[in-house]
């Protein structure tokens, strides 16, 4: 009875091995099959979601891939998608895709180039990272179920904001946006302070246009194609020297000087401007508001803020934000049409 319990043991212990064998060379199919699913360009790229550009689809006979993680798509139907021209430098081993004064450059990708953006080339087709260009580019992207959308900075609740929104609301919205420009920009200079000062000027009932000055430069931005655009720079006045200190006002700056070495297009302006003038210090800082009239002299309506020398006593504070009482939209409407 000894022999065949020992034997019974030795077969049933023969049998448990057996079954861990048969279980773990299955896993190993399963996990070897869905390695070749993320290695595969050819099953990666059936499995990519469609690409939209500024609500188009991607206009391409050959379909994104995924390649090293990466979603890269083909370089010339997505460059005219998005209005830029391009470049493949093939000596070089160098894209540049230009729609703004500073191009993009993409290196070829190697073991010794580590840098960010690369590109790949397939077949005859050049390829280039999705997210890194669009989001160089000023883009923005979400993606869904079904789509990778690639949209410019203006869209959705931003652009609602700015179109749809009363006037306090489009151009505190408008002002946080970052500018751009197919021009280059000109240097601007800075007062040898510490104060930290902006001023805002948009045409009364206007709010997809404004006037900036940021040291000594004068900028006209406006919305374009979704895209807050620098359209106008010029100086105003000479370039800072070390005299400039605590004295520096860019609101006096732009009432009192012409702008020199300007390029672009000065609008012709048949309507006064509204100004929000902040200076100072984080906590400590104040906002005036104001009107400028069209013969250029300064009205001064409201502060904000922690006032540093108050209103003159002949000033009314009627303004509060950047609005005057009075005024209403005269742009949004025409623009939606």
């Amino acid at each position: 009875m000894k022999l065949k319990r020992g034997r019974f043991q030795r077969l049933l212990a023969a049998l448990f091995m057996l079954s861990l064998l048969l279980t773990a060379m299955q896993q190993g199919i399963v996990e070897a099959a869905g390695q070749g699913d993320t290695v595969t360009p050819s099953t990666q790229s059936t499995q990519v979601t469609n690409v939209v550009v500024n609500g188009q689809p991607l206009n391409a006979k050959t379909k994104p891939m995924l390649i090293n993680g990466k979603l890269m798509v083909p370089l010339k139907p997505f460059a005219e998608a998005v209005g830029a021209t391009y470049q493949w430098d093939v000596k070089k081993k160098l894209v540049t895709l230009k729609k703004w004064a500073e191009p993009v450059q993409l290196k070829e990708r190697s073991r010794k180039n580590e840098q960010r953006l690369t590109y790949e080339v397939s077949g005859k087709e050049v390829y280039i990272p999705l997210r890194d260009v669009s989001v160089d580019l000023g883009y923005t992207l979400e993606k869904t179920n079904t789509q990778i959308q690639v949209q410019p900075p203006i869209h959705g609740a931003i652009k609602k904001q700015i179109y749809e929104g009363d006037l306090v609301t489009a151009r505190d919205a408008f002002i946080r946006l970052r500018g751009y420009s197919v021009h280059p920009y000109i240097e601007a200079h800075f007062p040898n302070t510490e104060l930290l000062s902006s001023v805002y000027m948009f045409p009364q009932g206007e709010a997809l246009r404004y006037f900036t000055v940021n040291g000594d430069v004068l900028s006209l931005v406006e919305v374009k194609d979704g895209f807050p655009l620098v359209t106008y720079q010029g100086y105003v006045g000479a370039p800072f020297g070390k005299e400039f200190t605590m004295e520096y006002d860019p609101l006096e700056l732009f009432l009192k000087n012409k702008a020199k070495n300007q390029w672009g297009a000065y609008p012709k302006l048949n309507k006064p401007l509204v100004y929000e003038f902040t200076t100072g210090w984080g906590d400590s800082s104040t906002t005036y508001y104001g009107r400028i009239t069209i013969d250029h002299k300064e009205e001064l309506l409201g502060t904000a803020g922690d006032p540093v020398t108050g209103l003159p006593a002949d000033t009314k504070q009627i303004m509060k934000t950047f609005k005057l009482p009075w005024e209403s939209r005269t742009d949004a409407q025409q623009a939606l049409e």
